[in-house]
């Protein structure tokens, strides 16, 4: 009997052994995978620090040639603005490997209008957060001020950033529309250059002492959001170590 009772436990032991080692190896894959993830999440925001500070610095510069405008509205010319841009350059292109290249030879006529109506829309990568809300990676993570401080950055402040930016587009329209509407009034063809050094008025001054003040505002919570990013990845770089 006590033989019985004695390789009944250690058939017992071993079954339970067994579990221990599967539940164990289990729960190792289970945070390897988590911590692939959130190493992932950090390189995406990352990416996206170098991202807001090219696009902050670019914010800034439409904002000092708007309120130079405004500064010097009487007497500013059109190549005194050119000459602002090439200075503080917003206008750009990107190449199909992500490197920008400042514009600093000018359509003179498209660009004219371009100098006025800048607003610049706003595009940081998203993918892999999306991924892990999707696959509900996110609520895996353990640290609810790093998983909070996440959210908080891919919800509330991308979504007012962006809504800056569209409000940046919505006080542009006022300008273009005042300066084709300008153009329209003469009874033959006129450069837009010509247009704002003829016939600028306090209209658009006005419209343009508006859009000054949405860019300010805008400029400070792209300032938040880029220390939020910072905080967030130097909470990953000391939780989460690549493997």
């Amino acid at each position: 009997m006590r033989k019985l009772i004695a390789e009944g436990f250690v058939i017992f032991t071993s079954i339970i052994a067994s579990f221990s080692v599967e539940n164990y190896r289990e729960s190792s894959q289970e945070k390897e995978i988590i911590n692939d993830a959130v190493i992932t999440l950090g390189d995406e925001i990352t990416s996206n620090i170098k991202y807001t500070k090219e696009h902050l610095e670019q914010v800034k510069n439409v904002f000092y040639i708007t309120d130079e405008i405004i500064k010097r509205f009487k007497t500013i010319s059109m190549e005194n603005i050119y000459d602002i841009h090439s200075n503080n350059p917003f206008l750009h292109t990107i190449s199909t490997d992500g490197k920008i290249t400042y514009i600093k030879k000018y359509d003179y006529e498209f660009d004219t209008l371009i100098m006025f109506t800048a607003w610049l829309a706003w595009e940081p990568e998203t993918i892999f957060f999306q991924s892990m809300l999707n696959s509900g990676k996110l609520l895996e993570i353990k640290n609810k001020k790093l998983r909070t401080e996440i959210e908080s950055i891919y919800t509330k402040q991308e979504e007012r950033v962006d809504g800056m930016a569209k409000f940046t587009l919505d006080n542009c329209t006022p300008i273009q529309n005042w300066f084709l509407d300008m153009q329209n009034k003469v009874k033959n063809d006129i450069s837009l250059k010509d247009v704002f050094e003829g016939y600028r008025n306090q209209e658009l001054k006005n419209y343009l002492k508006f859009k000054r003040s949405t860019l300010k505002a805008r400029i400070i919570d792209i300032e938040a959001y880029l220390q939020s990013l910072q905080n967030v990845v130097l909470l990953i770089s000391t939780e989460y170590k690549s493997l």
